[in-house]
C-alpha cells in the first residue's frame, strides 16, 4: 500500500508576473536535485521567469525532445559527476554493479513523494522501465534488461549482457520515475500531459506554444551528493516562457523580463558578458562539430581527395573564425567524454593534421591539376569542386568560410549552401550530399560511435558490418581502461576512412540575472541525432538554499 504525503495542494489559479524575481544574493534559492531548479531569493508570490524552447509533453518516455527546464519536473534515476562523468545517486540513493556486469542493484529510500502525494516505490521503477520499453524512442539503451525484482527498497536488475553505456542512459532525462498506478490507469494520450513524473516541480498550467507554469513539489527530495538543499524548493512558482528569437531573450534577460535563459544567443555573448546585471556561465558537457563526406560521390570517392581535404584544413585559420564557444577538435571522442584518449588525438595529429604540401601532393597524384591557371584543379574536363552543406548558425557559417578559404589554397572550389540544421540532417540521412556540417553531443562514447559507424554506412563507412561488430564487442568490456583502449582503436579506423573531419568542441553557456544566487550546472547531456532529428537535453541546475 502506498503512503500518501499530507501536504497542501497548490491551486492552479494564480496571477503570474513577468517581472524578474525580487531576489537578493543573501537569500538563496532552491535546490532541485539533479534537475533544473532555479534559484533566487523569492519574495512572497514571486515568480521565477525562465526562457526555454517549447515542450512536447510531461511523459519523459513518450517525448523525443526534452528541453532544459523540463528537467524541473522529471529527475533522472542517476546523476552525473560533472568532473569525472561517473554516475552518482539521484532518485536512487545507491547503484551497485556485480563484477561481471550482469546484475545491477538500485536502492530507492523512503520519504520521496510525487507531487500527487504518493510515495515513490521500487515497483515504480520496474513499471517505468517496462513502460519505456513499449513507448520510448530510446528504449534500445536498456533493451538488455532481462528481468527485474524488488527486494525491500532495492530493485535487482538482471541483464542479458553487459552494455557499457546502459547506466549512462539512466542518467539522462528519458529514464525517470512515474507512479505505477498512473501508468496502469492512464491511456498513452492521457499520460503525455497528465502524468506526474518524480521531480522538484509539477505542471500547473500550460498554454501551448507560449508558456508553462510550474509549482514546487512539497514532497520532493534528492539523493544527489552535489546538491546542498536536498529537500523541496523554496521558490513555489516558476513560469517557463517559450521563445525562439535570439534578440527577444537577449534583450529580455537584460531588462529583467527573464530571470534565467536556458541558452545564450552567441551573437550577444560579448554584450551579455559585459553587462553587470547578468551572469554568464559555462555548462558542462561534450559537443563535437564535424564534417561528413560522401564517399559514393564521384569526386569524393577517391580517398586521396578526402585525405587532401582533411590535411588541407588549418585549425589555426579555423580558430581565427571561431567564437568563444568553439575549440579546435582532433578526435571524435572529446576530452569531456568518458573513454577519451590522448593516443587517439596524437594519432590524428600525426596522420591527418594540417599539411598543405602533402594535400597538394595527394591531389597531384590523383590526377587533379590546374591546367588553365585559374587556381582550381581539374581532371578530364571536370573542375575539382564540391558543395558543403552548412548550417544556418553563426558558428557553423564561420567554420564553413574558413574551410572554403583553405580549400581554395589547395585548388579546390568549395561551394557553400546554408540551411536550417534539420534540412542538413535530412540531406545526410537521404544520402543527398557531398560534404555536410554536423554535430553530436553526448558524454558517453557509444552513441557517438554508433552514429559514426552505422548511420549512412553506404555513404560514409567502407566496412559498416566490421565496424559495427567492433563497437558491439567494445560495449561488452567491463574494465574501463580496456574499454578505452578498444574505443581508441575504433577511432583510428574511423579516422583512416577519411570520411569524417572533426572541426571543433563546442561549449554551451547559460545566463541568469546577477541578483539571483546559488545556481549551479551539474551536467549537460545534449544530442542532435541525425536519424530522428531530435534534441536530448538534460541540463541540471541546482541552487543552494539560504
Amino acid at each position: 500500500m502506498k503512503k500518501k504525503l499530507l501536504a497542501l495542494t497548490l491551486t492552479a489559479a494564480m496571477t503570474v508576473s513577468l517581472a524578474a524575481c525580487g531576489s537578493s544574493a543573501e537569500s538563496g534559492a532552491a535546490d532541485a536535485g539533479s534537475t533544473t531548479a532555479a534559484s533566487g531569493a523569492a519574495q512572497t508570490n514571486d515568480v521565477l521567469t525562465i526562457q526555454d524552447d517549447d515542450w512536447e509533453g510531461m511523459d519523459l518516455f513518450q517525448v523525443s525532445s526534452w528541453n532544459d527546464m523540463q528537467s524541473l519536473v522529471a529527475d533522472s534515476i542517476l546523476g552525473t559527476d560533472p568532473e569525472t562523468k561517473e554516475a552518482t545517486p539521484n532518485i536512487a540513493s545507491e547503484s551497485v554493479w556485480s563484477d561481471d556486469g550482469l546484475t545491477w542493484t538500485l536502492t530507492f529510500p523512503e520519504g520521496m513523494y510525487y507531487s500527487t502525494g504518493e510515495e515513490v516505490e521500487p515497483e515504480d521503477f520496474i513499471a517505468s522501465v517496462e513502460y519505456g520499453k513499449e513507448v520510448s524512442e530510446y528504449a534500445d539503451g536498456y533493451a538488455n534488461i532481462e528481468s527485474m525484482e524488488v527486494d525491500g527498497r532495492k530493485v535487482i536488475v538482471h541483464l542479458s549482457e553487459y552494455q557499457a553505456d546502459m547506466e549512462y542512459n539512466f542518467e539522462s532525462c528519458f529514464v525517470g520515475m512515474i507512479d505505477k498506478d498512473e501508468i496502469e490507469s492512464m491511456s498513452k494520450d492521457e499520460m503525455l500531459w497528465g502524468c506526474h513524473p518524480y521531480g522538484a516541480y509539477y505542471l500547473d498550467e500550460y498554454e501551448p506554444g507560449a508558456y508553462v507554469v510550474l509549482k514546487a513539489n512539497p514532497g520532493y527530495k534528492t539523493n544527489n551528493p552535489f546538491v546542498e538543499n536536498k529537500g523541496a524548493c523554496p521558490i513555489q512558482t516558476i513560469k517557463v516562457v517559450f521563445s525562439g528569437e535570439s534578440f527577444t531573450f537577449a534583450e529580455g534577460i537584460q531588462n529583467g523580463e527573464y530571470d534565467v535563459l536556458s541558452q545564450v544567443p552567441m551573437e550577444y555573448y560579448d554584450e551579455l558578458c559585459a553587462n553587470p546585471d547578468v551572469t554568464v556561465t559555462e555548462a558542462s558537457g561534450a559537443q563535437i562539430y564535424y564534417a561528413e563526406m560522401n564517399m559514393t560521390d564521384p569526386i569524393l570517392s577517391d580517398i586521396n581527395v578526402r585525405k587532401a581535404i582533411i590535411k588541407g584544413m588549418s585549425r589555426d585559420n579555423l580558430s581565427a573564425y571561431m567564437d568563444e564557444t568553439l575549440t579546435p577538435a582532433y578526435s571524435l571522442i572529446l576530452s569531456k567524454c568518458l573513454n577519451y584518449s590522448d593516443d587517439a588525438v596524437n594519432y590524428y595529429k600525426e596522420n591527418y593534421d594540417y599539411d598543405p604540401d602533402e594535400a597538394n601532393r595527394l591531389l597531384d597524384e590523383a590526377g587533379w591539376k590546374d591546367s588553365d591557371g585559374d587556381g582550381i584543379r581539374e581532371k578530364d574536363g571536370t573542375k575539382l569542386s564540391f558543395t558543403f552543406d552548412d548550417r544556418d548558425t553563426e558558428s557553423a557559417k564561420a567554420i564553413g568560410q574558413s574551410l572554403q578559404i583553405d580549400m581554395k589554397a589547395i585548388g579546390i572550389d568549395m561551394q557553400i549552401t546554408t540551411q536550417d540544421w534539420s534540412y542538413v540532417n535530412q540531406d545526410v540521412n537521404d544520402g543527398n550530399f557531398q560534404m555536410a556540417y554536423l554535430g553530436l553531443g553526448w558524454s558517453e562514447p557509444f552513441l557517438l560511435l554508433d552514429m559514426f559507424c552505422q548511420r549512412n554506412a553506404e555513404a560514409t563507412n567502407p566496412d559498416p558490418d566490421g565496424q559495427a561488430e567492433l563497437v558491439a564487442e567494445a560495449r561488452k568490456i567491463v574494465d574501463f581502461e580496456d574499454r578505452t583502449a578498444a574505443i581508441t582503436e575504433i577511432q583510428k579506423k574511423i579516422m583512416d576512412y577519411c570520411t569524417l573531419l572533426p572541426f571543433a568542441d563546442s561549449t554551451s553557456y547559460r545566463v541568469w540575472r546577477s541578483e539571483i544566487s546559488g545556481i549551479k550546472y551539474l551536467s549537460l547531456i545534449h544530442i542532435s541525432e541525425q536519424m530522428c532529428i531530435r534534441d536530448r537535453l538534460n541540463t541540471r541546475i541546482t541552487a543552494v538554499s539560504g
